[in-house]
């Protein structure tokens, strides 16, 4: 199956050091063109949002935003399939017009595409969740316009959505799990020869925390807490890129117990840093968002298929995905500080087979070549 395929993401919105945003979206288009889609990417921007490299607010043409979306749409060729709206004005909107009136399908990752600059008669509409338990609750709890009115389908990153045991709402709403795809191409398999550390990169916090049902979805900083402990038990450092500068009044606790920190700000700079850490890192271990693992919908990240396609297998905190993948074959999920440290230890000593296992897992179950048609064979 192939067809024409418009994806709204969020790369301009997102300009300074922030490449793993970028990859957030860009697995998606790059998957769909593996497939022989014919892809359009565009962007809905608003003119005040546009800063330059301090976060000044500038005009559009001489962006941060303006600037980062050609250098992303240049590097993956998609300069002459892609849009930019600005204030819903772009130089080839005609162009983008003309495509989104004969589109098959509209995905519109995290729903924030919201311009009427163009139309789809013919496109099935479909929205795609990232935040599994926050989207839901913030529309049933805090009325919240999530934009879901607009679309047809919904997909969500929640690979365990549909399971008794998610703690959540749905909001009424069929949603279709899909993990986060990967296209292999761009994440070739570097095996290393010894092992140096685990690292993850991450926001020590995001949005602020929500209740549903008199519990609080949290983000990352208080699972991070639970897990004070665990470089102290393991054999090898566990590295976090993060924005160190902004939090380093909490992070004593953390490096007495033998965490270490970079700043995110190095290897999100660039495509190139960004695949360089990550080539550079033996394995992940990462903590999930609380919300997450509190909601058990299975959410995952699309950080982690990147390491995975790269051979780095994934220690990760389970957010109830561990009933769906081989677990102790370059995944390995925990819930408590002592699995953790157990899990970090046997990948420790099983490197060299664990790096085969996370890039065959990669190759098998997060391989935009898997996930895609599996998920249109859905829609």
């Amino acid at each position: 199956m192939s067809g024409k395929i418009v994806i709204a993401v969020g790369v301009a919105a997102q300009p300074i050091s922030a490449v793993g945003i970028t990859w957030t979206g860009m697995n998606w288009p790059l998957g769909f063109r593996d497939l022989g889609w014919d892809v359009w990417i565009v962007e809905s921007l608003a003119g005040g949002r546009c800063v330059d490299p301090h976060w000044n607010n500038v005009p559009a043409p001489q962006s941060a935003n303006v600037a980062h979306w050609n250098r992303m749409m240049s590097a993956f060729d998609f300069q002459d399939r892609s849009t930019l709206l600005i204030d819903d004005q772009a130089g080839n909107l005609p162009d983008f017009r003309d495509f989104a009136a004969g589109a098959d399908i509209f995905l519109n990752l995290s729903g924030h595409y919201r311009s009427k600059a163009a139309e789809f008669p013919k496109a099935i509409k479909v929205y795609h969740d990232g935040d599994p338990a926050f989207s839901q609750i913030w529309t049933e709890c805090y009325a919240c316009d999530m934009n879901f009115a607009a679309h047809d389908r919904f997909v969500t990153v929640g690979t365990r959505w549909k399971t008794p045991t998610r703690f959540a709402p749905d909001c009424g709403i069929e949603w279709i799990p899909a993990f986060p795809p990967v296209t292999l191409s761009y994440w070739p398999f570097a095996p290393q020869e010894t092992f140096d550390r685990f690292t993850t990169i991450a926001h020590w916090e995001g949005y602020k925390n929500v209740e549903y049902k008199e519990q609080w979805f949290c983000g990352k900083r208080e699972e991070f807490i639970r897990m004070l402990d665990v470089p102290s038990r393991v054999s090898r450092p566990i590295e976090l890129a993060m924005d160190v500068h902004a939090h380093e009044w909490e992070l004593p606790p953390f490096r007495d117990k033998g965490w270490l920190f970079v700043e995110s700000s190095g290897p999100c700079s660039t495509l190139d840093a960004y695949a360089s850490y990550i080539r550079n890192s033996s394995a992940e271990f990462s903590v999930a968002k609380g919300g997450y693992v509190l909601s058990n919908g299975g959410w995952f990240s699309d950080r982690s298929v990147c390491y995975a396609a790269m051979g780095r297998p994934l220690v990760l905190q389970d957010t109830g995905v561990s009933a769906l993948l081989p677990c102790g074959e370059g995944y390995h999920p925990f819930r408590t500080p002592d699995e953790a440290a157990a899990a970090c230890e046997r990948v420790i000593g099983d490197f060299p087979n664990q790096q085969r296992l996370a890039r065959r897992l990669a190759e098998e179950v997060f391989n935009s070549r898997v996930v895609l048609p599996d998920l249109l064979n859905r829609l």
